[in-house]
Parts: C-alpha cells; structure tokens; sequence
C-alpha cells in the first residue's frame, strides 16, 4: 500500500465513522488523527509529507476500531429488533450479564440488576437494583457501574450508526444557516423545529445534536415538525428550549426497584370481574341480556352498586357468583332493581332456554306471529 494509499483509507475510514456517529467530516478527521498520536488531522497529513508514513499496523488498528463501531454491517446483527439471536453474553468484574436492545433502548441484565440505556442520547441511563440484593449488588460499587455502562454505550454506538446509515446525511449535519432535514419527513428541511408534545422550538443543530428526539421532554422523531400547525392563533407561541452544555456527562438514575408483581385494584378492573361473574349467575339467556344490561357503578372505595333491569333480572334472585367475588375483593356490593322498556316485547321468552339463539328464533317468531314488519335502522 502506498503512501498516498494509506491516507485515502483513512480520509475514508474518517468518511464512515463521521457518518455513523452524526458529526461534521472534520471532527472525525481530527479524531482519527488524535487515535494516532496527532493533535489534529493538518498535523498528521503535514507529517505525512515529510518522512513519517502511516504503516499498516496503524491503519489496521483504526480500521478495525471503526468496523467496531458500525458493526451492524454484518448479516448476523439484529439488536435493532431485539430478537433471541441478538443477545450479548459476558462479564464486567467477574459478573455475568446479557446485553440487548428493545426498541431503540439497550439493555444489560445481570443477577438481580438491570441498565437502560435510552435511544434518547440526553435522557439519563437508568440503573436498577432488585430489593432483594440492594445491600450486595455489584451496582453498589460506583466504578464497577460506570465500567458496565461504558459496555452498554458501545452497543448503543452500534445500534446509534444503523440509524444514521438509514438517514439522509442532512439530518445529522446542519448546513451553513442551520438547515436539517427530517429523517422520516421526505424532504422537509429547515433550521427551526417543533415538538408536538411540548410545543418548544428547536433549531436545526439542536435537533439533529439530539438524534431528532426533542431536547425538552424527549418525544421521538415521529413528533418534531417544521411547523406548529397545531397552535391556535390565540395560543402561547413556542419557547425556544435550553440545550444541555456539549459533552455534559449525564449522571445515571440508580433506583431499588421491587419486580414482583403489584395489583392496583381500579374501577374498571372490579367492574369487569362483577360482570363476569354475573353471567356465571345467569341461568338462561333473559337472566344472561340482564348481566349485559345491568349497571355497575364503583365509588373512590372501589364499593359497587349492580342495578338491574327487571325485565331480564328476577327481583328475588341474588348474584352469588358477584357477592362472592365482591367479598374475596374485600368490597361492598349493593343491589337494586330499576324498571324501563324492555329492548325486545316478551322478555319472559328467554326464561326458557338457555341457547341465546333459540331465544332469537323465538323472539322473532313470536314478532312475526303477531303480523309485525321486522326492519333494520340504520347505524
């Protein structure tokens, strides 16, 4: 490999580590020079006229730390999609861990902890500690952590350089006035942003330094537009957000989390399980429409009252199914019995079957036998 040879692989190992990482050509000139001993790239190609050449070793070693860094490009990586196949195994001090993504997030697994990594580069990793070992976790120890956060980092690059491989090189690279094209938008470009959660403005380099998430409440891509078309003219217009200081480090969030399983009783939940249990109570197809037609009202206490509409429910029957769930639920439940038209004439017919068709056929006979027209409204 010639002189000249040498310098092309590395303007074009720079050429690819710029695009995977979203920074300007020149910033990934200097750094690749800097990896080689030089304060910036003017200096390296300067000693290159001179008697110092780059020598193969030196060119393999960046080549193989940029191939790491976009090694998405091999058929086997599938981190993107978080599928069985894409799961890292090793050791960080001796302690076991699976290394995978989810949706963009990446995420480490180790014996009763957990690191998350969020797709969005300003939202803080976040680690978690099984209550169970909150006093003997290797999570405790600030090195050790940090050691295992770096891991998680280098995947993330990975999974960070396919979406950028993916993206019009505008979107991460502002032009002159700031301008940046939306990587999902086709061909909308322009150096002001708006967050559709938050209604912050953002200007180009903002947004594509943030990989397109929004640098105020970090809503994704999917909600950053050009323009604020969903203000009204009366509205506050949209307060121009305060980036984070360049290269700011962001402390991790470590937490003691319980991941057994809690159940949070609402209104919904009891009302769903009193229903349920009171077509079990139901014994023929009326007492059945009676089940879907009562009303279930649950109070702040989660207590219940059933209403039940007289032309389905006997007055006399009680639920015993839905008292019993009631009292297992450690809840009131009250009954009462209201009166109003019945949806079909002869509500009694359903007393004598069970099959909701047969009940059907009996209604619609029972109508007809009667000479009345059967007509459908329209919905």
């Amino acid at each position: 490999m010639t002189e000249n040879d040498q310098l092309i692989t590395l303007k074009l190992l720079a050429k690819r580590y710029a695009r995977a990482t979203g920074q300007p050509q020149h910033v990934a000139l200097d750094f690749v020079a800097s990896r080689m001993g030089f304060a910036h790239w003017n200096a390296l190609t300067g000693s290159a006229k001179g008697e110092w050449v780059p020598s193969e070793a030196q060119v393999a070693t960046i080549k193989a730390f940029v191939e790491r860094i976009t090694s998405y490009e091999g058929a086997t990586f599938d981190h993107i999609f978080g599928s069985p196949d894409a799961v890292t195994r090793g050791e960080v001090r001796g302690h076991p861990y699976e290394l995978k993504t989810m949706l963009g997030d990446v995420r480490m697994d180790g014996e009763g902890w957990q690191i998350v990594l969020p797709e969005n580069p300003s939202a803080a990793p976040r680690v978690e500690i099984d209550i169970k070992h909150a006093q003997t976790s290797p999570m405790n120890d600030r090195v050790l952590r940090e050691e295992a956060i770096g891991i998680a980092r280098e995947l993330m690059q990975s999974v960070k350089a396919r979406r950028f491989a993916d993206w019009p090189r505008r979107a991460t690279k502002p032009d002159a006035e700031g301008n940046v094209r939306h990587p999902f938008l086709e061909m909308e470009e322009s150096n002001l942003w708006y967050c559709l959660h938050c209604n912050s403005e953002i200007t180009g380099p903002q947004i594509a330094g943030n990989q397109w998430h929004c640098p105020s409440c970090g809503a994704s891509p999917i909600n950053i537009f050009p323009e604020a078309f969903w203000l009204e003219p009366t509205d506050e217009k949209p307060v121009p957000v305060q980036s984070r200081a360049e290269r700011q480090e962001i402390e991790p969030i470590v937490s003691i989390i319980d991941p057994r399983p809690r159940l949070d009783l609402d209104s919904d939940q009891v009302t769903h399980l009193i229903r349920a249990a009171l077509f079990e109570d139901a014994t023929n197809a009326s007492e059945r429409m009676g089940a879907s037609l009562a009303e279930i009202w649950v109070d702040d206490d989660l207590d219940v009252v059933v209403s039940f509409e007289d032309h389905y429910w006997p007055e006399d029957k009680e639920p015993t199914a839905a008292i019993e769930v009631a009292a297992l639920l450690g809840i009131e439940i009250e009954l009462e019995v209201t009166w109003s038209d019945p949806l079909f004439a002869w509500p009694g017919l359903g007393t004598v079957t069970q099959s909701t068709a047969d009940y059907t056929r009996l209604m619609l006979d029972t109508y007809l036998s009667h000479g009345a027209t059967i007509t459908k409204d329209e919905i």
